[in-house]
């Protein structure tokens, strides 16, 4: 889970001035060259706010473009977001928000294999595209709008009401498709201290949303969504347990129903030997509108609907401790459990003899591993370490087989050092070979290695200015986690930033 919580707008008059410029790497061989001059990116983005008492607001505005680093691939974005507080009394805020983004880029396809372009004498070209993808091209505009009332009626209650809009429409070029899609949202919870403060917490709410979309590819087609849930979290001694529930409710285009319970139990315990933590709870994903509806080809195949899809269901468990080690060294270890059921992902299906891509339900499927951290900061405070190491046993039970895209190693070594106003960082980042990937059949041959991945950075700091250097992949490292797809080469990139 991810919890964003956004700045608060300051007080007084703000302002804030952002540029970056940067360029990609050519390919590592002149064998996979696809232009005669460097790619480049570059963007701006202008940021001004005003806080006074009881009313507040900012807004941004800006725009990105990017040549690409493959063959196929130059984008340009333009953005808007925007956000308003209003605080009528010392315990009630209002807050509105808002965003708007329009992205117009060429569509980057699977890299050429022999005979989609000029391979220069090579089985693949991993810069280039083939000949029919050329023309590929997608206008996606994107915005949402919310707003949300809080209220603290006393130090033991405080609730909040939320309401949001959130729409969509793209349009392809070769192939031509469209769609539209909205959702209205709404949400009401309330958190309650009895007691003391901070002997106990209940949090209480349900939420509905509506979402439908109209597409030559989707369909017309709605999904209806309602959720009530309630969680209390009880201090006993030193000890912190947490108990909760959620059921959800979906319906399909006003057809039948389906109700998904979801309860979940949680502890932690400081002890001499560090902080342990104990959880084990159920959750669910609704198939969206677009994997039950989807009619269209990918990678030379149709793909063809199935509204049938089951929601996927999983049992996660996880046991923990955080431990010093030392007065500069910190350990964190967890070891995790998945039971999933129902996974969801792309196969290959036979009709009339044709092969076709259709989503569906994976039967069963087990996730389990192990998290280490460790961060120290030897020698000096100035200087920060951390080692983070994930392993994972990812199979498909019913078919005794690996889960498609699930490394089994993944680690990253970083350090950074802080020297009063210029700091300085480097990420090691390994992801191991991945043994299986969705379309078997048809993608399995081809190559894949292991992710070896060098990132630096660079900042500095003087009064309103402000600069970042960013060279991620240094090593120019050529791989791919999806099938035909390269992961960025290495890209340097300059932020200058002026605030007010």
């Amino acid at each position: 889970m991810i919890n964003l919580i956004a700045h608060d707008i300051p007080a007084g008059l703000h302002g804030r001035v952002r540029g970056t410029a940067g360029g990609y790497a050519n390919p590592p061989s002149e064998l996979w060259r696809f232009r005669d001059y460097t790619g480049g990116l570059g963007g701006l983005d202008v940021t001004g706010s005003y806080g006074a008492e009881a009313l507040r607001g900012s807004l941004t505005l800006g725009g990105r473009h990017s040549d690409g680093y493959t063959e196929h691939a130059r984008s340009d974005q333009w953005e808007t977001a925007g956000k308003a507080e209003w605080r009528p009394a010392p315990d009630t805020r209002v807050t509105a928000s808002g965003s708007w983004t329009s992205h117009q880029y060429q569509v980057p396809a699977p890299w050429c294999a022999l005979g989609g372009c000029e391979t220069r004498g090579l089985a693949f070209q991993p810069f280039m595209i083939d000949r029919s993808d050329t023309g590929a091209y997608t206008r996606s505009d994107k915005g949402y709008l919310a707003a949300t009332l809080e209220r603290t009626s006393s130090a033991r209650f405080e609730w909040q009401a939320r309401g949001s809009w959130l729409r969509t429409h793209f349009t392809d070029a070769s192939p031509h498709d469209w769609a539209v899609a909205n959702r209205f949202g709404g949400e009401l919870r309330g958190t309650a201290r009895p007691g003391s403060p901070d002997d106990r917490v209940v949090t209480i709410g349900a939420e509905g949303a509506r979402s439908d979309v109209t597409s030559d590819i989707f369909g017309d087609h709605s999904q209806t969504e309602f959720a009530a849930y309630a969680e209390s979290e009880q201090r006993l001694g030193g000890a912190r347990l947490t108990a909760g529930a959620r059921i959800d409710y979906i319906a399909v285009d006003g057809g039948g129903l389906s109700a998904v319970v979801n309860p979940r139990v949680g502890a932690v315990l400081p002890t001499r030997v560090g902080t342990w933590r104990v959880s084990a709870g159920r959750g669910f994903r609704a198939p969206s509108l677009a994997e039950r509806f989807v009619t269209t080809q990918a990678f030379g195949f149709a793909v063809v609907p199935n509204p049938n899809l089951d929601p996927e269901t999983a049992w996660s468990s996880e046991v923990g401790n955080a431990a010093p080690l030392g007065p500069w060294t910190r350990l964190d270890a967890a070891l995790f459990w998945t039971e999933a059921r129902q996974l969801i992902e792309p196969t290959f299906l036979v009709a009339d003899g044709v092969p076709e891509i259709q989503f569906e339900n994976v039967a069963r499927a087990r996730l389990r591993g192990l998290d280490l951290t460790l961060t120290a900061s030897p020698l000096t405070r100035s200087l920060s370490m951390s080692l983070a190491y994930t392993f994972l046993d990812a199979r498909d039970r019913g078919s005794d087989s690996v889960l498609a895209f699930r490394p089994k190693h993944l680690a990253t070594l970083a350090a950074d050092y802080a020297w009063r106003s210029i700091s300085m960082g480097v990420d090691c980042r390994y992801i191991s070979r991945i043994e299986r990937i969705e379309l078997e059949s048809r993608y399995g041959p081809d190559p894949r290695v292991a992710a070896k991945v060098l990132d630096l950075r660079a900042s500095w700091k003087r009064g309103p200015l402000s600069a970042r250097l960013l060279v991620t992949n240094a090593l120019n490292y050529v791989y791919n986690l999806v099938p035909r797809t390269l992961e960025p080469v290495r890209t340097l990139s300059v932020t200058l930033t002026w605030t007010h």
